[in-house]
C-alpha cells in the first residue's frame, strides 16, 4: 500500500496533493514498521496497533479517515472537454456540442 500510494503520489501535478498523499501514505508505513518491530521484540512496546488489522477504535477510524483523504486526493479528474471544430461543405468552420 506505501508503495502504490508513493508511486500516486509521484504522479501528481498538484505539490499540495503530492505532499499530502505522501504524509499519510508514510504514516500507514511507519505504523505499520513500529507494530512489526514490536512484535519480533526489536522495538518496545508502544501499544500502537496495526492500521486496518489490529482492535483500536480512534487507530481505526483515524487510518480509515486518512485512508478516504488519500483516496479522495488521488481521484481521477474529469478532463476538461475542448469544443470539436469541423469544415462544413460551404468551407466555413462549425463548433460542435
Amino acid at each position: 500500500m506505501v508503495l502504490r500510494g508513493l508511486t500516486k503520489a509521484r504522479r501528481e501535478d498538484d505539490d499540495f496533493t503530492r505532499y499530502a498523499v505522501s504524509g499519510l501514505v508514510i504514516l500507514f508505513g511507519f505504523q505499520s514498521i513500529i507494530n512489526m518491530g514490536v512484535n519480533i521484540r526489536m522495538l518496545p512496546a508502544k501499544g500502537m496497533t496495526l492500521p486496518f488489522i489490529s482492535y483500536g477504535g480512534s487507530s481505526l477510524i483515524a487510518m480509515a479517515i486518512s485512508m478516504g483523504f488519500v483516496l479522495a486526493l488521488t481521484r481521477r479528474k474529469p478532463e476538461k472537454r475542448r469544443p470539436v471544430t469541423y469544415a462544413t461543405p460551404s468551407g466555413r468552420e462549425a463548433v460542435a456540442g
